[in-house]
């Protein structure tokens, strides 16, 4: 599995200016707003981005509507085009031919996190949506069939992940890994599925979840990260997870 680096708080993106794009650094809060500050660097997306992810061999941005663009390696689906072909390789498929993936009529995305080979987004209404590779269970659709990868996989067809969240709780923070995924929740509390190998969903075993049914929503369990602590952030590895808890300290 591969290693990649993660960022908890600080995130990069890029901003149109001109025609070309510079690199910002931008702080962002967990309603999707953000500050930035410029340094400058040319790449080729012709629209205001607020978030950057990526993954092993693709990537994603938020742009300033709240659309979602992706590009790079498609193998399991994991840009959401709705096939297998590769994006960004050849001229004339970035800037405005590249398409927004499509997450369902009138939805926008506060957040993206790619993994490996799959791609999560937190919408403006607080659903999560996850598509690409589904081996492990990474998607929480309760099987093991990616999405994305065929015609008809998308938008409302792509159902939302079940977390079973209790009224005026909501997802806050989204970070996937190699073949897991985690969220923050509103109440402080952190939900993980996917691969289990290692420990990283922090259940106590290293069962698998979101690859069968009956195991997301109500089923899937917060994670123990400290008795009557909360998280504030959370990042993920290939095979690991840490938080900032309440404390301002790190426990992984």
């Amino acid at each position: 599995m591969s290693t990649r680096n993660r960022t908890l708080i600080v995130l990069t993106t890029i901003v149109a200016m001109s025609g070309i794009f510079s690199v910002h650094r931008v702080v962002a809060d967990s309603s999707g707003t953000s500050a930035t500050q410029a340094d400058g660097s040319p790449t080729q997306i012709a629209a205001l981005a607020r978030y950057l992810a990526a993954g092993d061999a693709h990537t994603c941005g938020v742009l300033n509507g709240g659309e979602l663009k992706c590009f790079g390696v498609n193998t399991a689906g994991q840009i959401g085009s709705g096939g297998t072909v590769a994006l960004g390789d050849a001229a004339g498929e970035m800037d405005d031919a590249l398409v927004a993936v499509n997450l369902g009529a009138g939805r926008s995305v506060r957040a993206v996190s790619a993994g490996s080979v799959h791609t999560c987004a937190l919408l403006d209404n607080d659903a999560v949506k996850c598509w690409g590779a589904y081996d492990d269970g990474q998607l929480g659709l309760g099987d093991i069939d990616a999405r994305g990868d065929a015609a008809g996989e998308m938008g409302d067809a792509l159902p939302a992940v079940s977390l079973g969240l209790a009224a005026g709780v909501r997802v806050v923070a989204i970070a996937a890994g190699d073949a897991h995924t985690c969220v923050v929740l509103s109440s402080g509390a952190v939900k993980c599925w996917g691969a289990g190998a290692n420990g990283r969903l922090g259940s106590g075993n290293e069962h698998s979840r979101g690859d069968n049914a009956g195991e997301m929503g109500a089923s899937l369990p917060t994670i123990d990260v400290g008795a009557g602590r909360t998280a504030k952030a959370i990042s993920v590895g290939a095979a690991h997870t840490c938080v900032i808890r309440d404390l301002n300290d790190v426990v992984c």
